[in-house]
């Protein structure tokens, strides 16, 4: 978590606690039964029996553990950010907030601890950490924390979890501030997500699981503590929570600190929340609803957004969906982690019903990315922000499963409102048109703008392209429509108000009645206005040079009638090469494959490449 360190913090830490002690109280009672702590750790209670299975060879490397890993190490070790990073800027230094307190968890918390690492980089400062927490499962050995602790090509060495840790009034060197051991990270068990690893790390996985062996007791994790957090799902529509518990180690105190708040939705894909004091060191940390002072359910770790948030009075956590439960599972299993594609498998993609490329998620908009939003026959719309590098990202969902999407005919994206970010427009089943204003990951689909009302003629509109068609501006702002006869038409200058003037490119045909997908690009480097890529029925591909300026009169085949791409269910256009050319065409087979044509033009379609190979593959 990249934040501000800053020591003349201690007087709002201790003003925290003084508002919250009720809290603190209670935690400290809930905390009294379970397990015994360990000998080593200065109780005077009777030791723990060692874990069944467990050998002198396995105890070994937490014995090591101890030896490095000193009450006094302990306290001297630096945030993994202080330790790979500037300090922050002055003015982020004083972004702070008292509205929500945070109180020191005393007693420590038996699911939370330290998770310590030994740079052997070079860095000024070698003994790190960040905070982790552990995890029920069968193995009674797994932790979490955020990925960002541990990425890089760092080496690190003496990884380990303490458990309960807590700095209290002890004297250097003196046993109880470890009261249930040391758990060392067994070598080579550590699972993060292949999209964390790129050179641009997908915050939307910001997270790792890794087993740790027993303590020098020959206790696993599990016997020692007790049971671990419960690994929740958090659906996209439910990141917004009541009584949500954090905990972290912040830098310059080793003493745990909690405060329970309620989450917001972040872009559509993070948790949010408002505590003070989180500063440097409480990345790993864990977001828990339930929570009674020793464990709860599981559903975030600080991490995700900025590294987990920039100032330390909000943290953020990746939501936990299916890809921390993929991790869970290779985690149980021992078995390798893998690098899913953000966008699924074809069998999703089986449904798809209408799709177009644009410029939506905000991110995108200030890089010039080209994103893809999907709708499917159930209702369900989703944005895929592009990654500059003809992918993309993890989905947002801008739509449930259910929603009024399912009824949707065609759709196409452009800028008519001129706010840089692209508008939605949607020609439904039953004739009416829908604009849909500045669509992003946080707006979605909230602002909505009837152009034309049911049982319009619109019904016959079989195809719409939004564009840069002659409009007077440079602005994706004019509509070409392809009716049911085969005549063309573009609307100009299309905004919130209203569709306007309307000019016909080619009267009633035959031919344009076979016309499947259209779509603007930059295909023609000369091209005054946007080019028309159309899709027919029987697999040819043709690309119109400066459509609406040559009256569809400049034809350019790309693919010959009977091409495989007959096979093709739909197909779209954006700038998904981070150039801001929208030359790239993305198609939806029939089978769910989806496939990316990359630097297209009017000479050629570019090489082929499988972004979901079909099922089976």
């Amino acid at each position: 978590m990249t934040r501000p360190a800053l020591w003349t913090r201690a007087l709002a830490v201790a003003v925290c606690a003084a508002l919250a002690g009720g809290a603190t109280a209670t935690a400290t009672t809930a905390d009294s039964p379970g397990p015994s702590p360990s000998p080593s750790a200065g109780s005077s209670a009777r030791p723990q029996e060692r874990s069944k299975g467990v050998s002198d060879g396995d105890i070994r490397p937490a014995r090591e553990a101890e030896r490095y890993w000193t009450p006094e190490r302990i306290r001297a070790a630096v945030p993994v950010e202080d330790a790979a990073s500037a300090p922050a800027a002055p003015d982020e230094r004083r972004k702070r907030s008292l509205r929500v307190p945070s109180a020191p968890a005393g007693q420590g918390v038996a699911t939370v601890g330290v998770f310590l690492l030994r740079a052997g980089d070079g860095s000024a400062t070698a003994d790190q950490f960040c905070t982790a927490n552990s995890v029920t499962s069968p193995t009674k050995s797994l932790v979490i924390t955020a990925a960002h602790c541990l990425k890089g090509d760092k080496p690190y060495r003496s990884v380990a979890f303490v458990p309960g840790y807590r700095a209290g009034a002890t004297k250097p060197g003196r046993p109880g501030e470890m009261p249930y051991g040391i758990f060392p990270m067994l070598p080579g068990q550590v699972w993060i997500d292949g999209r964390y690893l790129q050179s641009k790390p997908d915050d939307d996985v910001d997270f790792a699981l890794l087993r740790v062996g027993p303590n020098a007791q020959g206790q696993l994790l599990e016997d020692a503590t007790g049971r671990g957090n419960e690994l929740t799902a958090v659906p996209a529509a439910q990141l917004a929570r009541d009584n949500v518990t954090v905990v972290g180690y912040p830098g310059g105190q080793k003493t745990p600190l909690q405060c329970t708040n309620s989450t917001k939705a972040f872009q559509g894909r993070f948790l949010e929340i408002e505590c003070a004091g989180f500063r440097s060191g409480v990345s790993g940390g864990p977001f828990l609803t339930d929570f009674d002072g020793r464990r709860g359910k599981l559903i975030g770790a600080i991490g995700g957004y900025q590294t987990g948030g920039r100032y330390d009075h909000i943290s953020y956590s990746s939501q936990f969906d299916e890809d921390v439960f993929r991790l869970y599972r290779q985690a149980v299993d021992g078995a390798q982690p893998d690098t899913p594609s953000p966008l699924g498998d074809a069998t999703a993609w089986q449904h798809t019903k209408v799709m177009a490329g644009g410029r939506f998620h905000s991110s995108s908009v200030r890089n010039g990315n080209g994103d893809l939003i999907v709708g499917r026959s159930d209702g369900e719309v989703t944005l895929y922000p592009g990654n500059g590098a003809y992918g993309f990202g993890k989905g947002v969902r801008l739509a449930a499963a259910g929603s009024t999407f399912r009824h949707a005919a065609s759709l196409t994206a452009g800028d008519f409102t001129g706010s840089a970010t692209y508008d939605l427009v949607v020609r439904w089943s039953d004739g009416e048109v829908t604009l849909y204003k500045d669509v992003d990951e946080t707006t979605k689909l909230g602002n909505e703008i009837r152009l034309r009302p049911r049982g319009s003629f619109w019904t016959r509109a079989h195809g719409i392209a939004a564009g840069r068609f002659g409009g007077g501006n440079q602005r994706a702002d004019d509509l070409l429509v392809r009716w049911s006869d085969g005549h063309v038409s573009v609307y100009t200058n299309v905004d919130d108000k209203g569709l306007h003037a309307e000019k016909q490119l080619i009267g009633p045909n035959r031919t344009w009645t076979y016309a499947r997908d259209i779509a603007a690009g930059d295909l023609a480097a000369s091209s005054a206005g946007q080019d028309l890529l159309v899709r027919w029925a029987d697999g040819e591909v043709s690309a119109f040079e400066d459509a609406a300026g040559a009256q569809l009169k400049k034809e350019r085949r790309l693919r010959a009638p009977k091409s495989p791409w007959r096979d093709v269910a739909m197909a779209a256009v954006g700038a998904f090469g981070g150039d801001g050319r929208a030359d790239d065409v993305v198609a939806r087979w029939r089978d769910g494959k989806l496939t990316l044509n990359p630097d297209s033009s009017t000479r050629a379609l570019g090489r082929e490449r499988t972004l979901i190979p079909k099922p089976g593959s």
